[in-house]
């Protein structure tokens, strides 16, 4: 679904939820037949169908802002290329799509690699189009670790979008072995 071109996106586990507290408070009236239970427990449990969706646009409608931006500034790099030194660095990577887990918790995350590496790209909303194994996208988003504070990198990403054909990249220069300088200490 989409509202003012956000796509929001509600996990079949809140649908679960919500549908269970409608059933205990339901179950609830009719074993005490005390209306208070209907009255408070139908809208507390629309309440938590709101929130994530309200989450969903709230931070879909930043994605929309900050694409163009994350478009302008990145740099396309080669996976392989992609480390530590690169964290909070706005990057965009070409690749096939090896793996797509989270979808139904609207929390996508896609196994991409291009060639040289694979990489993790993960999103926090969902995708804006549908994406599947053996697809050609190009992915615009920030370079961050998987945890806080150890981890592998990933990319954040901010825009996933199919491709027809990856961009080839050129190959790294490889340095000759007379400029290679070895320090001693």
């Amino acid at each position: 679904m989409k509202i003012h071109g956000v796509t929001i996106g509600i996990s079949p586990l809140h649908v679960l939820v919500v549908v269970f507290f409608l059933v205990l408070f339901s179950a609830s009236y009719f074993a005490t037949s005390d209306l208070m239970y209907l009255l408070w427990g139908i809208p507390l449990s629309l309440v938590l169908l709101v929130i994530p969706i309200f989450n969903s646009y709230s931070v879909g409608s930043q994605y929309v802002k900050l694409l163009p931006e994350y478009e302008e500034q990145s740099k396309r790099v080669r996976i392989k290329q992609i480390n530590l030194t690169m964290l909070g660095k706005p990057v965009r990577v070409e690749g096939v799509v090896q793996a797509v887990k989270g979808v139904w918790l609207c929390r996508p995350a896609l196994t991409i690699f291009d060639g040289s590496a694979a990489i993790v790209a993960k999103k926090s909303v969902p995708l804006d189009e549908d994406i599947v194994v053996g697809d050609n996208v190009e992915v615009v988003g920030m370079v961050v670790r998987r945890f806080t504070i150890f981890g592998d990198v990933l990319v954040h990403a901010i825009g996933i979008k199919k491709v027809e054909n990856l961009t080839p990249l050129e190959e790294e220069a490889s340095v000759p072995p007379e400029e290679i300088r070895i320090k001693k200490y």
